[in-house]
């Protein structure tokens, strides 16, 4: 593909006609970028237009790989002449450099004398010498993901290039995080086509209708809240007061994108996720137990924490079975007159806890309640939860009453 940069770039210090100007160059970049999957291609292309936004002579884009470390993803305006040169200097320390504060502090940094700069530490024997320097960080919401930095303009740096540039770097950070989305997906697919081979067509349905739930909440819950902050910014902007017509205009064009940008999401998710949330099963078979046990000398609420998800069939008939019989000792032995049953989804496991108000148990026969002869049903639950890999526990309340807890692992025991 050959690219060809807008015919004008206006320079950032001009009137309110240049400054309009700039602002749709930068849109008709934007879109260009935004339409772009590969990350390469993305930080390639974006790179060259920071070049020639600020006249710039040579340029970087670095991303943060680790707590202490960037990753000079994307350079360009100059080749090294020593062999190995990129590869040995392509990770850099962020520390208080002149460019490192750019990723420690989230904030920009413009230099016009950087061999008397006091951040300045030198540069490795190959890199050419840097005399002026401007980097902006690159920020998906409140998180810094790297910078992008360029040097070397003959006249320096100014304001209007710091704002230029910051205003460009929120762009390029939103598709660089969609691009990165995207190799996800591509690699995603690229593992289920390798276990096609060896899984049968259940299986394989299986494991599609779980990842697609999954890209359908990754999209939902990251990329569309990144859109919604565009547009809640730009809708921030627009009620401030004394904004110049053509900005507005501008501002109020990035809303309404960001608008459609959301929708466009929403229509995605509703396609990837085409039925009603894993786990809502259990959930509501769960509402209907407790109702089953409500009555005028007890009262029984369900409290669900998380997301709820689809468990494997043991797991959930674990759970059902549980909650019948603590409800059923909660109604012949507690003397209780309410009970909660707590349901908690976490990465690793799901927590189920039944509590009542009741008498509890006297401290001496708490330690083989599970144990002896008579409680065959907490003896069942035990052996279910055990065989699942988790752990059941009954002690009583701080506050009177009977705490049964039964912690299972999101995936059975193999």
């Amino acid at each position: 593909m050959v690219y060809r940069l807008p015919d004008s770039l206006p320079h950032p210090t001009v009137d309110a006609d240049g400054w309009q100007a700039q602002l749709e160059s930068l849109y008709a970049i934007s879109v260009e970028i935004a339409g772009l999957r590969e990350l390469s291609q993305v930080m390639d292309r974006a790179l060259e237009y920071c070049l020639a936004l600020t006249t710039s002579a040579f340029g970087f884009i670095g991303l943060v790989d680790g707590p202490d470390t960037m990753d000079v993803a994307a350079i360009r305006g100059f080749v090294p002449d020593r062999p190995g040169f990129y590869e040995r200097f392509r990770k850099i320390p962020i520390r208080r450099t002149i460019f490192g504060v750019v990723i420690l502090e989230g904030r920009s940094n413009l230099s016009n004398d950087v061999l008397n700069d006091p951040l300045h530490i030198g540069s490795p024997r190959g890199h050419p010498p840097v005399r002026t320097f401007l980097g902006v960080p690159l920020k998906v919401r409140d998180e810094t993901i790297g910078m992008i930095g360029v040097a070397n303009r003959p006249d320096g740096y100014d304001a209007g290039h710091e704002r230029l540039l910051s205003t460009f770097a929120n762009q390029v950070a939103v598709a660089i995080a969609n691009a990165r989305l995207y190799e996800q997906q591509r690699q995603m697919i690229a593992d289920l086509q390798s276990l096609h081979a060896r899984l049968n067509a259940a299986q394989v349905e299986a494991l599609i209708h779980q990842e697609r739930n999954r890209i359908a909440e990754e999209l939902h819950d990251r990329v569309a809240q990144i859109i919604f902050s565009i547009g809640i910014e730009a809708t921030w902007c627009l009620e401030r007061d004394g904004i110049p017509p053509e900005l507005a205009a501008s501002l109020g064009r990035i809303r309404d994108l960001a608008a459609r940008g959301a929708a466009e999401i929403r229509r995605a998710v509703y396609d990837l996720a085409a039925e009603p949330p894993a786990g809502r099963e259990l959930v509501h078979e769960l509402r209907e137990l407790v109702e089953s046990f409500q009555g005028p000398d007890l009262q029984v609420d369900l409290v669900v924490d998380g997301r709820p998800r689809r468990l494997a069939h043991e797991a959930e008939e674990t759970v059902l079975r549980i909650v019948a019989e603590a409800l059923a000792n909660v109604r012949r032995h507690a003397g209780a007159d309410l009970a909660i049953v707590s349901l908690q989804y976490s990465p690793k496991a799901v927590t189920l806890v039944v509590q009542d108000n009741g008498r509890g148990i006297p401290a001496s026969l708490l330690e083989w309640t599970l144990h002896r002869p008579g409680h065959l049903g907490l003896r069942s639950m035990q052996r279910r939860v055990a065989a699942l890999g988790g752990q059941l526990h009954l002690q009583n309340g701080e506050d009177g009453g009977v705490v049964l807890r039964a912690v299972i692992p999101a995936e059975p025991r193999r």
